[in-house]
């Protein structure tokens, strides 16, 4: 049988620099996850939308995001990374400068379809050049170290581009920002190390394997739509709670803080049973923080649940990848793993929309904390699967990926 070490690009492709181009491409990718809530907020000011009329831009910007990933997913073996990146780069650039100066809403929507497909791709960039690496959720923390503090400078910085230019100002920083991040991207390596007709490892248990990936591609789609499914309209429950847009950007900023702690701890911490045996207990205290982050009449609880939601992000979603990227090295079921999140995410805004529209929220937080928990049943169920006894006696013996998806 193949190894997985086997299956890994050889350290020569890798480049002693390519860390820099994967985490360029990552800041660019999850430049709207972050900073979203600012472009939102900005939106619904100047254009007048309502909430509902918010979360479908966010929907049609997450589904084109999913299908972007899909799409490459097939390809993820020979796929060309730079080039991927610069085009999709290139694509959310115009995409976010248009939607700084357009007033129409059907316009604006197609554009989120422009900046979704280049935000997939460029995930999809990250995804795959991490399962390429020889520690895939090692890698993602130290690429989400550079992510959290660029995105903690960006959060103490829009506030200031939006009150000088309002939603011009705010989405004219969003594409000036990953302007200024294309040049990096060229560090990237441009082809994987395995070749084509290889044999894909999938699991690294040896009993029912074919379970493995329906459970981690689940497991990943309700922790996201749960932790986010209030999350576009964080800004504006945070200015019903009392919070200026400077001091939700202060506090951005020190939620991208703690998530930097938290990817340094857990880039520490590695790949292992150590960082799997956390996931359950990390993402039921999200559960909780999903509720009093809809708590509008609240500042304390609201952004004490937003810190928590925030900063475990970046220790559940590194490891769920990794876990994925461990089963499926070429990074298919990584890519596709990011792709569900964003239809889940786009299945789950809508609705979040519709009950912040009655003003509502504790719904939304009762929503993504039901989903929250079904993902930390589905992670304990997979933790026994893959280290329980079987997984012990067998932990060497692989399959190939054709038919199990």
């Amino acid at each position: 049988m193949t190894s997985t070490q086997n299956l890994r690009a050889p350290a020569g492709t890798a480049g002693r620099w390519e860390w820099v181009g994967i985490s360029a491409a990552d800041c660019a990718a999850h430049s709207m996850n972050s900073l979203g809530p600012f472009a939102v907020s900005a939106l619904m000011a100047d254009l007048h939308l309502n909430t509902f009329q918010a979360g479908i831009w966010s929907t049609v910007e997450m589904l084109a995001y999913a299908g972007a990933m899909f799409g490459i997913s097939p390809w993820a073996a020979r796929v060309h990374l730079r080039r991927l990146a610069l085009v999709a780069g290139i694509m959310v650039v115009v995409a976010q400068g248009a939607s700084a100066i357009m007033a129409s809403y059907g316009m604006l929507l197609a554009l989120r379809l422009l900046a979704g497909s280049g935000l997939g791709m460029l995930n999809a960039v990250v995804n795959i050049g991490s399962a390429r690496s020889r520690s895939p959720a090692r890698s993602l923390s130290l690429v989400m170290i550079v992510q959290t503090a660029v995105f903690t400078t960006s959060s103490l910085l829009l506030p200031q581009a939006a009150a000088f230019g309002g939603r011009a100002g705010v989405f004219g920083f969003l594409a000036l920002l990953v302007m200024l991040l294309l040049p990096l991207m060229r560090f990237m390596t441009s082809r994987s190390g395995l070749p084509p007709s290889c044999p894909v490892p999938v699991t690294r248990s040896g009993e029912r394997p074919r379970a493995h990936p329906r459970f981690i591609i689940a497991a990943v789609v309700f922790y996201t739509s749960g932790s986010l499914a209030i999350w576009p309209f964080s800004a504006h429950v945070g200015h019903l709670a009392g919070l200026t847009d400077t001091a939700f950007g202060w506090l951005a900023a020190v939620a991208n803080i703690g998530g930097l702690a938290m990817c340094i701890a857990g880039s520490l911490l590695g790949d292992g049973r150590a960082a799997f045996r956390l996931l359950a207990p990390a993402i039921f205290l999200t559960a909780l923080a999903c509720v009093g982050q809809t708590v509008p009449w609240s500042i304390l609880a609201f952004c004490t649940a937003f810190l928590i939601n925030y900063v475990l992000w970046f220790f559940i979603y590194p490891n769920l990848i990794g876990i994925a990227c461990r089963m499926d090295p070429t990074g298919r079921l990584a890519t596709l793993c990011s792709g569900a999140w964003m239809i889940s995410q786009a299945s789950v805004t809508p609705l979040s929309g519709l009950l912040g529209r009655n003003g509502h929220f504790l719904g939304i937080g009762l929503l993504g904390m039901g989903n929250c928990l079904a993902g930390v049943l589905l992670v304990t169920c997979l933790y026994a699967m893959m280290y329980g006894r079987a997984g012990n006696r067998s932990l060497s013996r692989r399959q190939d990926a054709v038919g199990l998806f």
